[in-house]
């Protein structure tokens, strides 16, 4: 577990559509602005309009995208969803390098959700939800918004998170 402002999140190994290893906190979250949705790469409700919907979002970041942000996609389905799986779907949808797939066991899986609040017991959809997290374990400034709501209304609340943490890291005494 890694402790933040504000939060613990666990440091579990996921793994990448490209089969990569990659530790949860110090690989993904670490140092910068993340948003993360959990999907299923068979679900034939609303995860490949969302997708396509937080493609447009990123679109609208430019190269600022990967850099500043990156995307995580976290599947709720590992048992299916390996990174062939995930590599076939972020190809399907025609993602851009900075969008990480990620599949690993269920019960690291919930320990994320769980972490970032993305657990809701309520949840008529069944495991995942059209929301979409984003936010900055380093400030500990998280939020929430409809994965499928405007891109440009998504993207100006993402940006505003990366502006105020250049401002805080520029503001920090060096020596």
């Amino acid at each position: 577990m890694a402790d933040v402002p504000g939060r613990t999140f666990p440091n579990v190994v996921l793994r990448t559509q490209d089969d990569k290893p990659v530790r949860f906190y110090d690989d993904l979250l670490k140092g910068r602005v993340v948003m993360i949705n959990f999907f299923y790469t068979t679900c034939t409700g609303t995860c490949s309009a969302t997708t396509q919907n937080l493609s447009r979002v990123i679109d609208g970041m430019g190269d600022r995208f990967e850099k500043e942000v990156v995307m995580l996609s976290i599947t709720v389905d590992p048992d299916h969803d390996t990174p062939a799986a995930l590599k076939a779907y972020a190809r399907r949808h025609a993602t851009k390098p900075g969008w990480y797939f990620l599949t690993g066991k269920l019960r690291d899986i919930d320990l994320i959700r769980d972490a970032i609040g993305a657990r809701d017991r309520y949840n008529r959809e069944g495991p995942h939800t059209s929301v979409l997290v984003y936010g900055n374990a380093e400030t500990g400034q998280w939020a929430t918004a409809p994965a499928q709501g405007d891109p440009g209304l998504i993207l100006s609340s993402v940006m505003r998170l990366v502006d105020l943490a250049q401002r805080q890291r520029s503001a920090r005494p060096t020596g």
